[in-house]
């Protein structure tokens, strides 16, 4: 059965950080993402993947959730690359305007583009 035809609507966000060479803070990104205010996992939110380039000195991380979660999710990973990543000594062969560069969504299921 679809997720649609259960009345899922989700969205998918790509986080685009400035920073692969040190794992801990990629990896504290993502779990910010996955846990709630008060610390406990967040049943709506999984992280799907997580890929890290070297050279870069970049990530991604895709994180999947219900459309009334995944700012909240988002937001809470923006914040911990915000407050762990140095952008006065990242180093890395791509072009970055900051600790977030990019922060692209898009639909999976039950829910358009407008929205």
């Amino acid at each position: 059965m679809s997720s649609s035809r259960l009345g899922l609507r989700l969205a998918v966000c790509l986080l685009n950080i400035s920073e692969a060479r040190r794992k801990y803070i990629v990896e504290n990104v993502a779990k910010a993402a996955l846990l709630k205010k008060n610390g406990q996992k967040h049943p709506e939110v999984s992280v799907l993947n997580v890929f890290s380039d070297q050279g870069y000195n970049r990530s991604v991380i895709t994180i999947a959730a219900s459309v009334a979660e995944l700012g909240n999710s988002v937001l809470a990973a923006c914040l911990e690359a915000f407050q762990s990543i140095d952008m006065e000594v990242q180093e890395g062969i791509h072009p970055c305007l900051g600790a977030v560069d990019l922060i692209p969504i898009y639909p999976l299921s039950g829910v358009g583009v407008e929205e």
